[in-house]
């Protein structure tokens, strides 16, 4: 949307703006039109174009009505910049979350930095239309994991959907043999060994699962969190075969309640474009300054192979012990009275571990600064790992869950 004085020449006008419609359209992945601000909704994806000085009071009023993050794009020439600068301030004052981009000399990273802005709006977008199950309640021992739903909404934007535990248990009941007995195949078939479970203990894992996807369909969930302790006693099973193959689905599952945990895992999963990995940072090696990340269930897009296992704790059911693929990595967790502070860190996974008294799957992390953290200033238990430095972008999403929650 072109914003401009009209005490400068139109032609000129045009000219810039055709030229920056022309730099814009080159955004990989982006349909781009200009439009009339009477055109563009509030809800659709939108970039002020500051031609002109002379603009602020006029962007103030267009942005006004406006939810989420602003993006302003300014260029060399007609004051632009000078009146985006104002208008940035002014609507940061306000404790608005903008975004300003410069279309200088260096288009390409200046296009580069816009892409990066908008896929972070798009994320920050459905993060407020997502639906996020909260199946039994958190945990007990969560004690320092267990917001408020509205909490959870009024800062990152997911509406928390509660679900009684005896919905899945019901559910359990009537699930069809065929389709258990499919998702058992599967899981079987691609492991590199069956260990502790039975085909019983199969056949009950793979029909948490079942019940759980039908679950997700009717509450048309985009994310859920179990309290999978309590399938142990009710159901003689456990949630980890059940959410593995849900966050490989696409759809982010975590475990014990954990609506910070799985806030997060949220958030990386739509940054990285795969699943992310929720923990227990069960170890610290100060020498090596690696953090240990483990729990019973891993995406399998997220492993070179796994071996389906009994349940750490309980010896119950089955459980994916992973081994994680190489590469670099982040470890984030959000958290605070507010809910509103993010430890993030990146670097490189070294190596999967295999100790008998951890959980099953072992994610080894060469991290000094989460060492640190970690140890110094802890946000809670369940830390969440993703592939790639997502630490920018993590950040910038704190930034604006803070200001949109103002």
């Amino acid at each position: 949307m072109p914003v401009y004085s009209p005490l400068h020449d139109a032609g000129r006008v045009r000219e810039v703006v055709s030229g920056v419609l022309s730099l814009v359209s080159r955004l990989s992945g982006y349909v781009v039109s200009l439009r009339q601000p009477a055109e563009v909704g509030t809800d659709e994806e939108a970039l002020f174009l500051v031609v002109t000085g002379g603009t602020e009071r006029m962007l103030l009023a267009m942005v006004e009505d406006r939810r989420g993050p602003v993006i302003l794009l300014a260029h060399p020439g007609q004051n632009s910049l000078p009146a985006a600068l104002e208008t940035v301030a002014r609507l940061r004052a306000e404790g608005r979350s903008v975004y300003l981009g410069y279309l200088g000399e260096d288009a390409t990273a200046a296009l580069e930095e816009l892409g990066r802005t908008l896929r972070l709006v798009a994320v920050h977008r459905w993060m407020h239309s997502a639906r996020l199950g909260l199946v039994g309640a958190p945990s007990d021992w969560l004690v320092a994991s267990s917001p408020e739903p509205a909490l959870v909404t009024r800062v990152w934007g997911p509406q928390v959907v509660p679900i009684e535990m005896e919905e899945v248990l019901a559910r359990l009941e009537g699930v069809d043999a065929r389709e258990v007995s499919l998702v058992k195949e599967d899981f079987v078939a691609g492991a590199a060994q069956v260990q502790e479970p039975s085909p019983d203990d199969l056949d009950r894992a793979a029909a948490a699962y079942v019940a759980l996807r039908r679950l997700v369909d009717d509450h048309r969930l985009d994310a859920l969190t179990v309290r999978c302790f309590d399938l142990l006693k009710a159901a003689g099973t456990t949630g980890c075969l059940a959410l593995s193959r849900l966050n490989d689905e696409g759809m982010v599952a975590g475990c014990e309640g954990d609506l910070p945990a799985t806030v997060t895992m949220m958030l990386l999963s739509r940054l990285s474009g795969e699943p992310s990995f929720m923990g227990n940072p069960a170890r610290i090696d100060d020498r090596q300054q690696t953090v240990w990340l483990t729990h019973c269930t891993v995406a399998r897009r997220l492993v070179t192979s796994y071996v389906l296992r009994s349940h750490f704790e309980s010896g119950i059911g089955v459980a994916v012990a992973g081994e994680l693929r190489r590469g670099q990595v982040t470890i984030a967790r959000i958290g605070g009275p507010c809910l509103s502070d993010v430890l993030v860190e990146t670097g490189p996974l070294v190596a999967t571990g295999h100790e008998e008294d951890l959980c099953r799957t072992q994610a080894v992390v060469r991290c000094p600064p989460a060492v640190s953290s970690l140890l110094g200033c802890p946000l809670g238990n369940h830390h969440v790992l993703a592939y790639g430095d997502l630490v920018r972008e993590m950040r910038a999403l704190r930034d604006m869950a803070r200001a949109s929650s103002r």
